[in-house]
């Protein structure tokens, strides 16, 4: 009996030794964890609720067996598509292991992706999908600051799930997110800009005739040159063609008039919300008159403390959202597009004075009261910390580091996130050895989201927010962040290959690809001095191709470039593609003028009218008929392609508005010219989407003087193009 007595003893003191030596690893483990960032917390208990405290200490060294059950048995469920079920067991392992960064990267993920498919209102899919940002955000990140496969995770969201367009639900979750934004902080400044639309009409009337309205678009050109030249004080030098010496001399972003104005209205308007009080005594302080304001509002049902706010009492039925803001934004912004066109009872009676007028008369933001503009600042701070978890001060950074994003587009979230991640566990935007692949991707896509849809016109439905008008346009102020960024990062991929400013041979390819389409956005866009300093940096980068062959393709003038670029599309037999080219810019064109900038709209037209002169040189001699090669005068080239535009049917509502902000704008002659073809088509989507004909798309003045005088336009004889587009300096 001794003997097993004697064997089980020894057995306890080694068991005892054992456990000894390994707790004496504890502590180079923690410094191991830190070091990859994988421990949120000192102390498992800091900071957390109360149930997540008791579940902790519950179940104690159970923990992990009880969560690896419920792994096994929530995968079991999702694989039966059992999602909700699985869910509630992931809330589950959340509650148990909130140090565990797994477990909520796995549990947003499938919110976000997984069970929102499975519903089919937009509503229910936007729901799902922003309760996966909600939970890394508000729950997993605070548990675990340092680790950056959260803040990638939840950048990866706003990516991909909502600024993509492989999602059917798409638009909602873009107009959701806009809305959120929109709301809080509203459109972003301007300083340089086409003509504004509305501004336009209600100077010049929707029948203006088309030299009228070209010559406000000069005028307006005219300024925002002005404005360019000088913030440069006329440093026009920057454009010039440079030697390779200078091009990959300094690795300094080059900074353009245009870029900076806007970079910097941008970060001054986040400045003035970051230099806002914390305190409403602060604010007392600063403004007595702010009391006064705080009471009156609280009348009103509005109550501003100090006290955290949540997300769920913010966006109440009785919340801040509802009661502040959206009247506050209605004071800010002019009347939406589609309020201006629906039907409205002329018999009804006129309304009592909204809560609009009433916060109007409190805090004076019509007549730009002090006080008022610093509480409304306070609650912008209160609510970009405490609803979004957004920091002021790395919004600046994100500005300073990437450019004027607007917030209200889901890539802003992605960059701001992703690089918070960075900065949360003590790598830089530079030097990232964390899943540095996935790092750099995350960037190179949101950037890359940024050119192509940064520029937006939001118009919200209130009533239904998915069914709001929202239009995405093209920034050309993130061209030089894509730019930049290749160059970052680059060589972090391929640290020998960029001896010459060059992206490395892993991003060589799509570095020079973003560049032609840097250059041709720009030089349709009539800014020739920008797209020059882009080719000659294309000029001296890659002036051999990958082989080590010098490349022909770059030995020619920058006209000859872009031109010969197109007619590269336009080889024999040519006449197909040139038709499709000619059509696509045309489209574009018109796409710049329903979106607002009549500046670009006549750059592009400009430009197509020289690409079909060019391609028409030798192709109207004496030929035979069969041989012949010829392309429709231009002004029926931009009468088909704006009858396509009008008679495509708009499947959601915002197409629709899109259309009346077009007819709006486009140019007398060219309406004259399609009104009755198109007027079946318009009246009928009118009819569809409860507008008003006349007052969207109201007949042009003189048009029956037209129809006497001209007919059907198809039996025309043709003449010369009669538009003539504003002349430039540049």
């Amino acid at each position: 009996m001794s003997r097993p007595r004697t064997v089980q003893l020894i057995a306890l003191l080694c068991c005892a030794g054992f456990v000894g030596a390994a707790a004496t690893r504890i502590p180079s483990i923690n410094e191991g964890r830190k070091e990859l960032n994988i421990m949120g917390a000192e102390s498992p208990h800091e900071n957390a609720p109360p149930e997540f405290a008791f579940l902790i200490q519950a179940f104690g060294a159970f923990r992990g067996l009880i969560t690896d059950i419920a792994f096994i048995r929530a995968e079991e469920y999702k694989n039966q598509g059992r999602f909700y079920d699985a869910m509630q067991l992931h809330k589950w392992i959340c509650a148990l292991q909130p140090h565990f960064p797994l477990v909520w990267e796995y549990a947003a993920w499938n919110m976000s992706w997984n069970i929102s498919v499975t519903t089919y209102t937009p509503e229910e899919r936007w729901n799902w999908v922003y309760n996966g940002v909600k939970l890394i955000r508000d729950q997993g990140i605070p548990f675990n600051p340092r680790a950056v496969n959260l803040y990638k995770q939840l950048a990866w969201t706003f990516n991909n799930k909502m600024g993509e367009v492989t999602d059917e639900f798409h638009y909602t979750y873009k107009c959701n997110w806009a809305w959120r934004m929109h709301l809080l902080l509203g459109p972003p400044p301007q300083p340089l800009s086409g003509v504004d639309l509305e501004t336009l009409a209600d100077e010049l009337t929707a029948e203006a005739d088309f030299g009228t309205f070209m010559a406000a678009a000069r005028k307006t050109f005219v300024q925002n040159e002005k404005k360019r030249q000088d913030h440069a004080k006329l440093r026009w030098e920057e454009y010039r063609i440079r030697s390779l010496d200078e091009v990959t001399g300094t690795g300094e972003a080059r900074k353009d008039a245009a870029f900076e104005l806007a970079q910097q209205a941008a970060l001054e308007r986040i400045r003035r919300i970051d230099a806002a009080p914390e305190k409403l005594a602060e604010v007392y302080a600063e403004h007595p008159e702010a009391r006064r304001m705080v009471a009156e509002l609280r009348k009103l049902g509005i109550i501003l403390s100090d006290d955290t706010l949540s997300e769920d009492a913010y966006w109440r039925s009785g919340g801040l959202a509802f009661t502040f803001f959206a009247p506050y934004r209605k004071l800010k912004e002019p009347t939406g597009t589609l309020d201006r066109v629906a039907r409205r009872d002329p018999d009804a009676e006129p309304r009592a004075p909204g809560p609009g007028e009433q916060i109007d008369a409190i805090l004076g933001v019509r007549a730009g009261n002090p006080a008022g503009e610093a509480l409304v600042r306070w609650l912008q701070r209160k609510v970009l910390s405490n609803v979004y978890k957004l920091e002021t001060a790395h919004m600046m950074r994100v500005i300073e580091d990437f450019g004027p994003v607007d917030w209200r587009v889901p890539d802003s979230q992605s960059l701001y996130w992703v690089t918070r991640g960075l900065v949360s566990a003590q790598e830089t935007i530079n030097e990232f050895g964390n899943d540095k692949t996935n790092t750099a991707r995350i960037m190179f896509f949101s950037l890359r989201n940024l050119l192509l849809r940064n520029r937006i016109i939001f118009e919200p439905n209130p009533e239904a927010i998915h069914l709001s008008y929202l239009n995405v346009g093209r920034d050309l102020n993130f061209i030089e962040p894509m730019h930049q960024a290749y160059l970052k990062y680059g060589p972090l991929f391929d640290p020998k290959g960029g001896d010459r400013g060059e992206a490395g041979n892993t991003f060589r390819t799509g570095h020079i690809n973003f560049l032609n389409e840097a250059i041709r956005l720009l030089y349709l866009s009539g800014r020739e001095a920008e797209a020059g300093h882009y080719y000659s940096y294309l000029q001296n980068a890659y002036r051999t191709n990958a082989g080590g062959e010098p490349n022909p393709v770059f030995n020619k003038t920058l006209d000859d470039y872009v031109m010969d670029d197109f007619r590269y599309m336009m080889d024999n037999p040519g006449l197909r593609e040139s038709r499709l080219a000619l059509d696509g810019l045309m489209y574009n064109a018109y796409s710049e003028l329903a979106g607002g900038d009549v500046t670009r709209y006549a750059h592009i037209v400009k430009r197509a009218r020289e690409l079909r002169t060019e391609f028409m040189k030798d192709k109207n001699t004496g030929r035979r008929m069969e041989d012949r090669i010829s392309l429709k005068p231009f002004i029926d080239i931009q009468t088909d392609t704006l009858r396509r535009w009008l008679e495509m049917p708009s499947v959601v509502q915002f197409q629709a508005i899109k259309k009346v902000r077009l007819w709006r704008a486009v140019p007398l002659h060219l309406k004259w010219r399609v009104y009755d073809q198109v007027l079946p088509a318009l009246q009928a989507e009118c009819e569809a989407w409860d507008l008003d004909l006349a007052k969207a798309f109201p007949e042009p003045k003189d048009m029956d003087q037209y129809r006497q005088q001209h007919g059907d336009r198809f039996e025309e004889e043709r003449q010369t193009e009669a538009e003539t587009l504003p002349q430039t300096n540049e």
